[in-house]
């Protein structure tokens, strides 16, 4: 999972039930699903991206 010095992901398997853990800059973790977790990724790629961006 990506780890920079800002933030840490993390993927816990509990029996059944996957959880995708974000963590920013030394606050509480956050525990997402992982259909959260692409919808957060999905949100942060339209709002940031470079080519996006670029083409403004």
């Amino acid at each position: 999972m990506p780890q920079s010095a800002s933030f840490a992901v993390e993927e816990h398997v509990h029996g059944e039930t996957v959880w995708v853990a974000l963590r920013a800059r030394g606050a509480d973790w956050s525990w997402l699903t992982p259909a959260e977790a692409v919808e957060l990724g999905r949100a942060f790629i339209e709002k940031y991206s470079t080519a996006k961006q670029a083409a403004e």
